[in-house]
């Protein structure tokens, strides 16, 4: 059918409201069954795709449906890029995320080979000792936070060895990427975060500097060391990858791994089916990114008039595109609302799709898998105090920022002096 030039279906919600993020997934679903591309006039106006077939036809189409977000404009078009609307204040472009042409192909060839499978499989023992070391820290307790004693600092550890930076600073990066992740802009946590961040962002753009004219085996170097077009990157090219790195590693994994955690504590019979067949996990590992999907939303900008769902779209307009909604949506996922932990086949769009893939998926999956299974091999049948857990959704990301548990007490494996990092 022609999409209609005249006509649009409208939808009026705000996704910045504790409301409907509290509904948004029988929200998303109204949205999906009656109108998969529609209109939101809010904040000053942008387009809604809710669908499966249409999610992933955005994400495909680089060229109509732009995720950049250039710093200097040669139309004039007012891109947002790939955050949010409206852009979230404060926050540097994520440039890997919000490129195109030669800049983001060049870019994705340097960060590639930290990010293979068989670079990450090489990753993944030294993981398992990181995942033990900090349980060993707490499992003669019987109780501990897991988000903040656990699943905060493995995946941070990990990007920080990765780009080639001391593991003990962890905190440090934790505390300010998770705080933004995890409260909206404007709110106190936020903002005491977002106002740290120009420090940490000149710290590592510092070290960035350092490698440039003393390299060492790691991203860091290779990303000062690296010419495009014949140039280095910018000092704002380099702040923005190194942001892109950082709060994608730190907090996406973290996010899915709590949200994770969290649901099998209150689904026993599934927690011991991972525990009792850990191969489970392979296939569990993509219906916990489906049915979570934890980066929720992502935003672009249309570069060409161009037909969507039966609606037409003009150059200029903006869009916000939810993997959540896609990744729910029974017309490709049965029982869409229900963790089914061998689903296949499980086509899912958590990491999105396209030329903009996450170019991490590979260690996301590998932390994310160290985490459960090191989790659920030594802390049993732990039980969380809902009471003091802060499960969190912004239009942008979910996850849990605290949880605390109870546990059987058990042994350590290590030594407290033999920390891994």
């Amino acid at each position: 059918m022609t999409p209609d030039s005249t006509r649009r279906e409208l939808v009026d919600f705000d996704h910045w409201s504790e409301d409907f993020l509290a509904d948004r997934h029988t929200r998303w679903a109204t949205f999906r069954d009656r109108c998969p591309v529609a209109y939101n006039e809010r904040y000053g106006g942008f387009w809604v795709v809710s669908g499966y077939r249409e999610v992933a036809e955005v994400a495909r189409a680089e060229d109509t449906f732009s995720s950049e977000y250039p710093e200097e404009r040669s139309d004039d078009i007012e891109y947002i890029g790939s955050m949010s609307i409206p852009r979230a204040p404060g926050l540097p472009k994520s440039l890997i995320g919000e490129s195109a042409g030669i800049l983001h192909q060049t870019l994705r060839r340097a960060v590639n080979p930290y990010m293979l499978p068989a670079a990450v499989n090489r990753f993944r023992p030294w993981l398992s000792e990181v995942a033990n070391w900090f349980l060993d820290q707490k499992v003669e307790e019987g109780e501990m936070d897991l988000v903040l004693d656990y699943v905060n600092p493995v995946p941070a550890i990990a990007t920080l060895r990765l780009l080639g930076l001391p593991g003990d600073e962890w905190e440090t990066y934790s505390d300010v990427f998770h705080a933004i992740a995890a409260y909206p802009a404007g709110s106190p946590d936020y903002d005491a975060a977002a106002g740290e961040l120009p420090n940490l962002m000149a710290g590592l753009l510092s070290l960035a500097h350092e490698r440039r004219s003393r390299p060492q085996a790691d991203l860091m170097s290779d990303l000062a060391q690296l010419k495009i077009a014949g140039r280095q990157l910018s000092d704002g090219e380099m702040t923005a990858v190194l942001w892109n790195l950082v709060s994608g590693g730190l907090e996406t994994t973290s996010a899915l791994t709590s949200l994770t955690l969290h649901y099998l504590a209150s689904h026993p019979e599934q927690r011991q089916q991972l525990s009792e067949n850990p191969e489970l996990l392979t296939a569990g590992t993509e219906e916990f990114l489906r049915y979570f999907s934890p980066v929720e939303t992502l935003t672009r900008t249309v570069v060409r008039d161009a037909g969507l769902g039966r609606q037409q779209l003009r150059r200029g307009e903006h869009m916000m595109v939810s993997w959540i909604s896609a990744d729910r949506d029974e017309t490709q996922f049965p029982r869409a609302d229900e963790v089914i932990l061998d689903r296949t086949p499980n086509r899912h769009l958590a990491f999105g799709v396209g030329e903009h893939r996450c170019i991490g998926m590979h260690l996301a999956r590998a932390v994310f898998q160290v985490l459960v299974r090191e989790a659920l091999a030594r802390l049993g049948e732990y039980r969380v105090n809902e009471s003091a857990t802060r499960v969190y959704a912004t239009n942008l990301v979910s996850g849990v920022s605290h949880m605390p548990i109870t546990f059987t007490p058990g042994q350590r494996l290590g030594a407290t002096q033999d920390r891994p990092f």
